[in-house]
């Protein structure tokens, strides 16, 4: 049933794809905010890792974070932004266990501007103005040491300056644990339906992803994870994405990632992991070079 389930969920994902809503002008995309890293992790691997989640706190941009959920967990992460970032960007995030094989999650994000410069038509200095955007997110998966699926549904919102946007979108992925050194995975995210903003129709930040991962064991204290995926959203050409993380007894890890973008800057990456019991801390760093600076991502989450 739940691989039929699946099998539909990417039929409708690919004709999706085939059309206009996947071939949109570069920049052409909506609230790209929810394309971007939330996770620490994810951040620090360069958004590599589609087939190898480190924990629920990922969910928000990859529903098979679902799969790893063991114990329920709550927790918040913020983004903060260099030169020519955002103001405020957090996010919460809670997991689930349902039964023995499956998960309910939930994220809410906020993201937040202040005195943003006005120019009118001829380029004069007008008041300054602030721009605001959240969403909300529920999704269910499975629980499985080999096959795994997971679907959530995100309700979003943007506004800029008097004008507000409204976003509807489905996130969904699959993956398969081949063995203890191997897995594969794949999944969209914000395929959907965006409102008018401004009197103009607006497309959602569609992406699709897919990657392998390779687990290789290290006497018995140490694992590294390799992570090689591909990447694309609506507006942007293909990107490779490669990660590597190095993990002591699930207690502390090491994590670099490097990102390949035709269109954009490229991007090397870095973080750690920390669990004290029931408390886990993530951090990462993501320079931004065209910026003259970069992102620190901080999260905090507590099982219970």
């Amino acid at each position: 049933m739940f691989k039929k389930f699946i099998a539909l969920v990417f039929a409708v994902g690919s004709l999706a794809l085939a059309g206009d809503y996947w071939h949109v002008d570069p920049g052409g995309v909506t609230m790209k905010f929810l394309s971007m890293p939330v996770s620490p992790r994810a951040a620090a691997l360069s958004g590599a890792g589609v087939a190898d989640p480190g924990r629920v706190s990922e969910v928000s941009r990859n529903p098979l974070a679902m799969s790893v959920a063991n114990d329920a967990e709550f927790g918040l992460s913020q983004v903060i932004f260099g030169e020519g970032g955002a103001d405020n960007f957090i996010s919460a995030y809670y997991g689930l266990p349902v039964a023995d094989k499956f998960t309910l999650a939930f994220t809410v994000d906020f993201l937040g501007y202040d005195d943003i410069e006005g120019r009118d038509e001829n380029g004069l200095k007008t008041s300054e103005y602030g721009s605001y955007a959240w969403s909300i997110l529920a999704g269910f998966g499975s629980r499985s040491k080999i096959f795994n699926w997971a679907a959530s549904m995100r309700f979003a919102t943007q506004t800029i300056d008097d004008e507000t946007g409204f976003l509807f979108t489905f996130d969904a992925g699959a993956s398969y644990r081949v063995n203890e050194y191997v897995a594969f995975g794949a999944n969209f995210t914000n395929l959907g339906f965006a409102s008018k903003y401004d009197t103009e129709r607006e497309a959602a930040p569609l992406a699709l992803k897919a990657g392998v991962t390779g687990f290789i064991p290290i006497l018995d204290r140490w694992k590294v994870h390799l992570s090689v995926d591909a990447y694309r959203r609506a507006d942007t050409k293909a990107q490779l994405l490669l990660g590597g993380e190095v993990v002591y007894f699930d207690m502390l890890s090491f994590r670099m990632g490097y990102a390949i973008r035709p269109d954009t800057e490229d991007a090397i990456s870095g973080g750690l992991g920390v669990v004290f019991g029931m408390i886990v801390f993530d951090y990462a760093y993501s320079p931004r070079p065209a910026f003259e600076g970069g992102n620190h991502y901080i999260a905090v989450g507590v099982k219970f």
